[in-house]
């Protein structure tokens, strides 16, 4: 990454006691975070607001390390996640444009110079509350407020009609189901109270459903792998790809990835330190040998409640995986790749497929939108038409639906009734 006080914009239209207390990466920021690290954390993010005249725009602003900034603009508002606020990104074309920032960190505002396009002329504001102004490349300006989402599918338990689903891992059991892994390259143990990486299930496991939730470490000076990497190896040999892919284009080897495979048909990517969950539909290999297509395996692979593979073909394994047979059941495997990654509401429904379990059944047990309608749960009424958990305001403040103001955007429970 560039160093100094240069960012580079983007313009695309496109979470009890340690067994052992795990060895950090020197760069690697956990929570609760302090110092520079927490600065440039509560800067980047996502933005999102209106332009002069009409018409949304979102930002994704994405550290990368001594008060350096990566900014991606989407037209129309960000990427669209189920049941979130926010959305309506029309992801077309791609475009590029640079500026510098000359304010310290400790600063209410970053004076900005851009040269041409979407053009940010400051971000001012202190802590998570900053807002973003600039023009666009007609000359409109706009003015984006930082603003938090979460996977509509954190938090999210099976139910009983979708099958029998093996648990695997709860922090609110952690300690516990440690009994349900086993070494692979890492010490089974517990770290910010979830699974910590480089572990084998101790089942195997076939065809089926896999939920499963990471946090990453925020680590604003690494680029590329060196970003909260890790992976979820299906069987111990197919990779969906765990990194920091916040405000990237989307490759083979970032998040929503077959890695090596197939890249991500979109990048739906929330910011670091934000629980991600991965819903993933496997088939495992029918015949012949790794690397053959007759009889590869397959995923469809959701990531924040988004499809990035459908019924993909995984005719290669990931190096870095178990090994073994591939026409056995196998392990889940959770890489350890060196980063800060831990694991949380990990569970399988065996035998689970896109036919049987329709992700629009998932998805709607949690945002109320089945079939692309949003329809109420448990009768509650809808706020603004952005899902069963109220309104939204500009500051991420939920507005329920009876109207009270929650102070901070919560993770969706299971249970939307709990509200």
């Amino acid at each position: 990454m560039a160093q100094g006080l240069k960012i580079a914009v983007i313009l695309g239209i496109l979470g009890i006691g340690l067994a052992a207390k795990p060895v950090r990466a020197q760069a690697d920021y956990v929570p609760p975070l302090s110092g520079a690290a927490l600065s440039q954390w509560q800067v980047q993010g996502e933005y999102y607001g209106t332009v002069a005249g009409g018409g949304n725009l979102g930002a994704w602003l994405v550290a990368t390390g001594n008060d350096n900034y990566t900014v991606v603009f989407l037209p129309g508002g960000l990427l669209t996640l189920p049941g979130q606020p926010y959305g309506g990104w029309v992801q077309t074309g791609w475009n590029r444009s640079t500026f510098s920032g000359s304010a310290a960190l400790s600063g209410s505002t970053f004076a900005v110079n851009t040269t041409s396009n979407y053009k940010a002329t400051s971000i001012s504001g202190t802590g998570e509350a900053r807002v973003m102004a600039g023009t666009t490349p007609t000359g409109a300006a706009f003015s984006l407020n930082r603003v938090v989402r979460n996977s509509p599918t954190h938090n999210m338990k099976p139910k009983p009609a979708w099958g029998t689903a093996n648990m695997w891992f709860d922090s609110a059991t952690g300690q516990a189901d440690l009994v349900k892994w086993a070494t692979k390259d890492n010490t089974v143990q517990l770290s910010r109270k979830c699974l910590y990486r480089g572990v084998q299930s101790a089942a195997s496991h076939g065809a089926g459903l896999l939920h499963i939730e990471f946090q990453g470490c925020f680590n604003p000076t690494a680029t590329g792998q060196g970003r909260a990497n890790s992976g979820v190896y299906l069987q111990g040999h197919y990779e969906a790809q765990v990194l920091d892919s916040f405000g990237n284009a989307g490759a083979l080897d970032e998040y929503g990835a077959v890695y090596t495979v197939k890249a991500p048909s979109i990048n739906a990517a929330l910011p670091p330190l934000t629980w991600h969950t991965y819903d993933i539909y496997f088939t495992p290999r029918s015949s012949g040998s790794g690397g053959d297509a007759a009889g590869a395996a397959l995923m469809t692979i959701y990531a924040n409640g988004v499809m990035t593979q459908d019924a993909t073909p995984v005719p290669n394994v990931t190096t870095a995986g178990i090994g073994g047979n591939l026409l056995v059941p196998s392990p889940l495997y959770l890489q350890n790749h060196g980063n800060e990654v831990v694991y949380n509401n990990i569970w399988f429904i065996p035998n689970a497929t896109v036919a049987s379990l329709p992700y629009s059944t998932i998805i709607g047990s949690v945002t109320g939108i089945r079939d692309g309608v949003i329809k109420p749960l448990h009768g509650e009424k809808f706020g603004n038409g952005f899902g069963p958990m109220g309104r939204f305001d500009l500051t991420g403040r939920r507005i329920r639906h009876d109207g009270v103001i929650l102070s901070i955007l919560p993770a969706f429970p299971a249970d939307p009734a709990a509200l």
